[in-house]
């Protein structure tokens, strides 16, 4: 007897398989949704910020304004070797050099608001000026000083707070952060740091120094640093008068109207300036003293103090004579206004003034003994203001006198 084969177990046998491939469809599915759900989320969360991050790095450079304040300033612009006349009002593209000479001053504004005044006899370049083109945090501002003396304000940033621009000056590098400084190149290559306001960091080489607000700080040309040191600083060379045979920093002069001539003899304790006749029958000017060049800009100073010691051993003519403008010891500091005109500033010491005459520049002290002057606030008393510090005289003057100087300070900040 033939049999036929059972159709529900032919059905049956394939419904298994059915379901099985049905269901790792169904997993493969739903794995599929979930990676591309991760990818969706990854996506979202990673890709602005990779995007923002590349954008976030793209800087672009910008100009910075600049401005002639008096005579005539050089520009160098980038990539080229000649040096031109500068417009009244200009605009800088980074690597364009400035120079200022004895009679020019300029004035650079950056974008983002910062200033940079250049003083006589100055040259700087505008290194680098970028800025970041979607990232308004972004900003590398760099100047550099060959010579001379900037004044520089850091603005305010908006959004970055801890911004700097830094000067790259001789050897070192100085990041500025918000506040006021001035960069002063000396001509033996030492470089002055002063803080007016603001921080800043000091670097030569692997070595930096935080210079607060109020203090300053030297690099020189050895590959020292020196500070922060007090803001006041020394404007004359050789204050205590050891080197005056040498002819380093001060030089004798003598001046006679008529008769016998002064003399100025240096020895190791002082320097002593002495006219006199064996019977004091002199009576014409004459004058006998050392002299420094200065050659220094103080138009932004805001103080000058003038110390010495001092003495008279002699004086024939009374007081100050009739001018009152002549004394056996005078310290007379020539200096320039704002005008350009040469101005001088003086002040005398006596010990007699028997014949009543005037001592409208004078200052009596008593006969042969060392006393110590101290003028802290000579540039308030100073009229016209002075804006170039020329040269600083001690002297012996008036009819026969000896008189003597030990220590002259001049210092300003």
């Amino acid at each position: 007897m033939q049999h036929l084969p059972d159709s529900r177990t032919h059905t049956r046998g394939n419904v298994t398989p059915t379901r099985e491939r049905h269901r790792g469809m169904q997993a493969l599915a739903w794995l599929s949704l979930l990676v591309a759900l991760s990818l969706l989320v990854t996506a979202i969360l990673y890709i602005p910020g990779a995007v923002g991050a590349v954008f976030g790095g793209v800087s672009e450079s910008r100009p910075t304004s600049a401005t002639v304040l008096e005579g005539t300033v050089l520009v160098q612009p980038p990539a080229t070797a000649t040096w031109q006349g500068l417009a009244t009002r200009a605009e800088l593209a980074e690597g364009t050099r400035l120079r200022t000479d004895d009679r020019s001053r300029a004035f650079l504004r950056t974008r983002e608001g910062s200033t940079a005044l250049l003083y006589n006899d100055t040259e700087l370049a505008v290194q680098r000026m970028r800025y970041g083109r979607f990232n308004p945090a972004l900003q590398d501002s760099v100047l550099r000083l060959f010579n001379g003396r900037v004044q520089i304000g850091v603005a305010q940033h908006p959004v970055t707070p801890e911004r700097r621009i830094t000067v790259l000056a001789a050897e070192g590098r100085l990041d500025l952060r918000e506040g006021t400084y001035r960069v002063e190149m000396e001509a033996d290559g030492a470089v002055h740091l002063s803080v007016r306001q603001g921080t800043a960091l000091v670097w030569l080489g692997s070595r930096v120094v935080e210079a607060p607000a109020g203090r300053r700080v030297v690099l020189q040309p050895d590959g020292s640093i020196l500070g922060p040191l007090p803001l006041e600083r020394d404007l004359l060379r050789d204050p205590l008068l050891d080197h005056l045979t040498d002819g380093t920093a001060w030089t004798a002069f003598v001046v006679t109207e008529a008769g016998t001539s002064g003399t100025v003899t240096p020895q190791p304790t002082a320097v002593w300036f002495e006219r006199q006749t064996p019977d004091g029958s002199t009576d014409r000017h004459g004058e006998s003293g050392i002299v420094q060049d200065l050659d220094r800009d103080v138009r932004d100073y805001v103080n000058l103090s003038l110390r010495a010691d001092v003495r008279t051993d002699r004086q024939t003519l009374s007081g100050g004579g009739t001018a009152g403008t002549e004394y056996p010891l005078m310290l007379r500091l020539t200096y320039l206004d704002a005008e350009g005109r040469e101005q001088i500033w003086a002040t005398g010491f006596y010990h007699q003034n028997d014949a009543g005459l005037s001592v409208k520049l004078g200052r009596q002290i008593p006969l042969g003994e060392w006393i110590a002057f101290d003028h802290p606030t000579l540039l308030q008393e100073i009229r016209p203001a002075p804006v170039r510090l020329r040269r600083l005289e001690v002297l012996g003057s008036g009819w026969e006198y000896r008189s003597a100087v030990r220590r002259v300070e001049l210092t300003g900040y």
